[in-house]
């Protein structure tokens, strides 16, 4: 008779937060556990191999692994590119994965398709679950953490069936300030324009953190609704005690972390492996340094009300204390 063995159950780690909020980080780190693999924003992988509809001042994050290589040229992603385009046309993955996951846009489609489980949605759950296992089996892995951080994603992701995946959640929530700072200077000027920014500050400022409190309110809505197996971490305690929160982590998802916190009370460079996307310092090993002072994250005194007035209350709410204003 044949083997009726059932595959073993994958388990998924999702990061789920903001933008500049440290899921690359976290994920490199996680990855570093026994059996685990990184891969970066995994959601994005089909963004990689669309040649011509990537800007080109962010084809360097996109279409490029943390090797070094293109992603069609990586160790590791060509092979899953291939095994996916055995199966997939990956562009109608991509719309696929636009209708379901991106945010805002995705909402009534997601939710239409929850309820009504259509032929679609259906297809969409298969394929995740089906790229989650071909990623691991490539990869040697018995752990997939995915930093997409989107949480439409996530939701697609906690529907999966519990008989074959173990799906955990980990919001990482790094103070607001800080993500706002970081993503105007990271964002303005553009890479590919020339010139001073089309955007004045303050507006700059009320869109990047309309930005962190969606990300942050869809992931924590998420969360309610899997709170067995959702953890919120902040960045600044991952810096500020890493030993701490690796094992808190390491409880939490049932991985071995002790080589992971061995390298971090050493100070060695972990390396990045191959992740998809994220922060451009990917391309490089990482280390953990302390966080540092609020007071430092410097927003202008404007910026600051902006925030306030914007996000205030959820920056009560993760518990972080109010930064003082920056330079202006």
């Amino acid at each position: 008779m044949p083997d009726a063995t059932p595959p073993p159950k994958i388990k998924l780690v999702y990061i789920l937060g903001s933008s500049r909020s440290g899921s690359t980080a976290l994920d490199t780190v996680l990855g570093g556990s026994t059996g685990a693999l990184s891969t970066g924003e995994l959601g994005h992988l089909h963004w990689a191999l669309q040649e011509g509809d990537i800007p080109e001042y962010a084809t360097s994050s996109i279409a490029y692994c943390s090797c070094g290589a293109r992603v069609e040229q990586c160790p590791l992603w060509s092979k899953v590119v291939s095994a996916w385009g055995q199966q997939q046309d990956l562009r109608a993955v991509g719309r696929e994965a636009d209708r379901f996951e991106t945010p805002l846009t995705s909402l009534p489609t997601l939710l239409l398709g929850r309820l009504f489980r259509t032929r679609a949605f259906r297809e969409h759950l298969e394929f995740l679950g089906w790229s989650a296992r071909s990623v691991a089996e490539i990869g040697g892995a018995t752990t997939v953490v995915d930093s997409t951080k989107v949480a439409g994603r996530g939701w697609c992701y906690s529907l999966l069936p519990s008989s074959e995946f173990d799906v955990r959640f980990v919001h990482v929530v790094r103070d607001g300030p800080s993500v706002v700072s970081s993503m105007i200077s990271h964002y303005k000027p553009h890479k590919h324009d020339s010139g001073p920014s089309p955007w004045p500050r303050l507006a700059a400022t009320a869109f990047s953190t309309a930005h962190w409190v969606y990300m942050n309110l869809a992931s924590s809505c998420l969360g309610a609704f899997n709170r067995r197996r959702y953890l919120r971490v902040r960045f600044e305690d991952l810096l500020d005690d890493p030993d701490g929160t690796l094992e808190k982590l390491g409880r939490f998802l049932d991985l071995d972390v002790r080589e992971v916190r061995g390298r971090v009370r050493s100070g060695e460079p972990m390396p990045a492996g191959h992740l998809l996307c994220g922060n451009r310092t990917k391309g490089s090993a990482l280390r953990l340094v302390r966080a540092p002072a609020p007071s430092e994250a410097g927003l202008p005194l404007g910026s600051s009300l902006v925030f306030l007035w914007l996000a205030g209350w959820l920056q009560w709410a993760y518990a972080r204390p109010w930064p003082r204003a920056g330079p202006a």
